[in-house]
């Protein structure tokens, strides 16, 4: 009885070994799957952003899309200005 307990401990090694170094693997199963169809859809007008459409090109047109930029990038320099100050800050202590 012993010497079968043993010959099953020296194949469950031989198989780990096995395992681990690649010589024995288990099958793998292989899944195909159905290619599917897909559509492209259609691409949407680009918007701007800018208070005139795009295909006006008047001076007043041209004079207030100027206008919006300039306010834009006022704002972002606002924003700017911001987070500049916010890492200026100075650390406080913490009494605990």
């Amino acid at each position: 009885m012993k010497w079968l307990i043993g010959l099953l401990v020296i194949a469950a090694i031989a198989a780990g070994v096995s395992f681990k170094m690649g010589w024995l693997k288990l099958p793998t199963t292989t899944t195909t799957t159905q290619p599917t169809a897909t559509t492209t859809p259609q691409q949407a007008e680009v918007q701007s952003g800018l208070p005139t459409a795009q295909s006006d090109t008047t001076d007043s047109a041209i004079a207030q899309d100027s206008a919006a930029i300039d306010a834009e990038i006022q704002a972002m320099a606002q924003d700017s200005t911001a987070v500049d100050s916010s890492l200026n800050d100075k650390p406080t202590t913490q009494s605990f």
